[in-house]
């Protein structure tokens, strides 16, 4: 009997080790996480209609005021936010190619719509990447109310902007893009990084207003 007793306590000794090397384990290959919410987040395949969803999938039509845009290597104008440590960053107009997909600029480097309204009149849109490519737009979250945005116009002219909101939209939300009736710039890029199932969305107004 006492023999007996005695394998079922190491058995269960056995038991407790293993439970013990798997909890451990697990959190290093990803598997598991203990102590934390977070959930594993997994990037679904984006509509063919995705509106908002460059670099993965572009829309095939975007509404604007026409404005004709730059050639594909002339800067219109160059963006710096100086919480974000951005400087200079070149702007490039970007259309749609003939299949109505959006085309956005390579490198570290920020694209104005050429749909949207021209930079200093009406909403102004500007994409730029946030985890590929010198990530421009990587931390276009961390953008508070009443930080600076400037603006150099390729002419010699500069507007300084602040920025008034911040909010997350699905990639549906084409009505960022619409014509206003205020002069604004609207930014935005992909969020979370790496995952990109959502937009950031910053606006900025004229400093003056």
């Amino acid at each position: 009997m006492m023999e007996g007793m005695r394998r079922n306590l190491i058995a269960a000794l056995l038991i407790a080790a293993g439970l013990a090397l798997m909890a451990t384990a697990l959190p290093a290959l990803g598997v598991l996480r203990l102590g934390s919410p977070e959930v594993v987040m997994t990037q679904p395949i984006p509509a063919l209609g995705d509106p908002l969803s460059p670099p993965h999938q572009h829309p095939k039509s975007l509404p604007g005021t026409n404005n004709t845009g730059a050639g594909p290597s002339q800067v219109v104008a160059y963006l710096s936010i100086p919480r974000l440590g951005i400087k200079n960053a070149p702007i490039f107009d970007r259309g749609v190619d003939t299949g109505g997909n959006m085309l956005i600029a390579k490198g570290y480097a920020v694209t104005h719509y050429s749909n949207s309204s021209p930079i200093g009149s009406g909403n102004a849109v500007l994409y730029g990447h946030d985890d590929i490519e010198g990530s421009v737009f990587g931390h276009l979250q961390d953008l508070k109310a009443g930080d600076e945005v400037d603006v150099a116009l390729a002419g010699g002219s500069a507007i300084a902007y602040h920025v008034t909101g911040r909010t997350i939209v699905p990639p549906t939300a084409v009505q960022i893009l619409k014509p206003t009736n205020d002069v604004r710039l609207t930014l935005f890029t992909c969020w979370p990084n790496w995952v990109d199932t959502k937009r950031v969305v910053v606006t900025a107004v004229p400093a003056t207003t």
